[in-house]
């Protein structure tokens, strides 16, 4: 996935935050299963991980650019 525009940008960090706010979720809620919870924990981290990976990536080539 590599970001093209500024609309891009902002739904990306909009799923971002979600995505962060359900890793808390899910940290917090002692009522999951645990080996299910790390599962989906890493799951959520990795995809975490690709979208600041995007947002740097556009941010850098933005400064580049101008």
């Amino acid at each position: 996935m590599s970001l093209s525009n500024d609309v891009e940008l902002a739904n990306t960090r909009e799923k971002l935050r979600r995505l962060e706010a359900r890793v808390a979720e899910l940290r917090n809620d002692p009522r999951e299963d645990e080996h299910v919870r790390d599962l989906t924990l890493r799951s959520l981290q990795s995809t975490i991980k690709q979208f600041k990976e995007e947002i740097a990536r556009y941010e850098a080539g933005a400064i580049t650019r101008k």
